[in-house]
């Protein structure tokens, strides 16, 4: 094939033009990667001269001593959440005359049981001459030996009381 080039002048131009606009095209793509390497430094060397890498490194350790001490404290947890349903949790208390000649309510039955209604019922017995304390295990919400109605009836309201 023959091409014919009928007006050098006008081709010559055209290459010029096209010349120019291509080392445009390559100064802007110099100048570009110059912005972007220096973005990338930049974000490359973080604070305290650390590079990015040591600085996700330290924060995976972070992660994982985080992940470490939140299952130590979810065994604490549980350990207290079982010896708290041994704590006292339930209370119930009755004033009341034990003899006709003694005012004042002096007397008393206190229970004091745990979450699941175990525990202790005490009672004082205030007279003139005397005082004296009575202490009886409760389980379940039922004592083993026999109850006086006040002292049953400060495990009843120890029983419905919300728990603490």
């Amino acid at each position: 094939m023959e091409f014919i080039i009928h007006n050098t002048g006008s081709v010559l131009i055209a290459l010029i033009v096209l010349a120019a606009i291509s080392l445009g095209v390559g100064i802007y793509a110099i100048r570009e990667l110059k912005r972007v390497r220096r973005m990338f430094r930049v974000f490359m060397t973080g604070s305290d001269s650390k590079n990015l890498e040591e600085c996700l490194l330290e924060m995976s350790q972070r992660v994982t001593g985080l992940e470490e001490d939140r299952s130590i404290q979810g065994k604490h947890l549980r350990e207290l959440e079982r010896k708290l349903s041994y704590a006292v949790q339930r209370i119930g208390m009755v004033r009341f005359n034990a003899f006709s000649d003694a005012g004042g309510e002096l007397s008393f039955a206190v229970a004091l049981l745990d979450a699941e209604g175990n525990g202790i019922v005490v009672s004082s017995i205030y007279g003139r001459a005397e005082a004296r304390v009575y202490g009886k295990s409760v389980i379940r919400g039922r004592a083993s030996m026999h109850l006086s109605s006040e002292e049953e009836d400060a495990i009843v309201r120890a029983m419905h009381n919300n728990k603490m």
